[in-house]
């Protein structure tokens, strides 16, 4: 079955144009392109490659007398090709975002300058505001990708989960945002540091009974000394170290 199918169809009365399907469920219509034919056809497949966001390979069909294009697609998902990306790749994205946004607000304050176009405009302030959260989004996700880099690179504490860097395992995290709960602290973090690598600087050196030894922050090193049992946990630079 055709994933995408657009085909002629009546608009209002004898005005026909064009209807656009997915998975023959509706997604739009638009009015004729062109008065010749192959030149209006072709204007629909544009507009509706527009519409699905990628360009389709359309292939002509005829069936029960009338005409219509069809493109299948396999998954609309774009591959995962390339490099991994990078904080910087992220705050570009960011920085496109924004950029974007600046322009829906002068097209929103060019039309609320007219009394004929005003009342068009109501949408693009909540536009504008949903690629802010886009921004807030990418943000985050760029310091969540700087910390996991970091911790391969290891040169930081690698422990697969976030500590409050004075008081330990002591972290909440609720809605994507995280806290401290030893009342005293007040710490908190805007993104789900228990759900992500420490991060911390390396302090210690951590080795179990059976001789298996980890770098680890000072709040990573400070709860080993409350949990590890014949261990040691040695500040780096030093040859002795705590054992239990």
């Amino acid at each position: 079955m055709p994933r995408y199918t657009l085909a002629p169809t009546y608009l209002t009365g004898a005005v026909t144009g064009w209807q656009l399907n997915r998975d023959n469920r509706f997604l739009d219509c638009h009015e004729p392109f062109r008065e010749n034919f192959d030149r209006d056809v072709e204007a629909a497949m544009d507009w509706a490659d527009g519409i699905i966001g990628s360009r389709q390979d359309w292939q002509h069909t005829r069936a029960d007398g009338s005409d219509h294009w069809e493109a299948s697609v396999q998954d609309d998902r774009p591959a995962a090709t390339g490099p991994e990306p990078t904080p910087a790749d992220l705050r570009a994205l960011i920085a496109d975002a924004s950029a974007l946004q600046e322009r829906i607000r002068d097209v929103e304050r060019r039309l609320r300058a007219s009394e004929e176009t005003r009342h068009t405009a109501f949408r693009l302030d909540d536009a504008t505001g949903r690629l802010t959260g886009v921004s807030e989004a990418l943000e985050k996700t760029a310091g969540e990708l700087a910390r996991v880099r970091a911790v391969r690179d290891g040169s930081v504490c690698a422990v697969p989960w976030g500590v409050c860097p004075e008081h330990g395992n002591t972290l909440a995290s609720s809605g994507g945002r995280t806290r401290c709960t030893q009342l005293a602290c007040g710490r908190t973090w805007n993104y789900d540091r228990l759900g992500v690598p420490c991060g911390e600087p390396l302090t210690h050196k951590v080795t179990d009974v059976e001789g298996k030894s980890f770098l680890a922050c000072k709040a990573h090193a400070m709860d080993a000394t409350e949990r590890l049992i014949g261990g040691t946990v040695t500040p780096l630079g030093t040859e002795s170290g705590h054992r239990d």
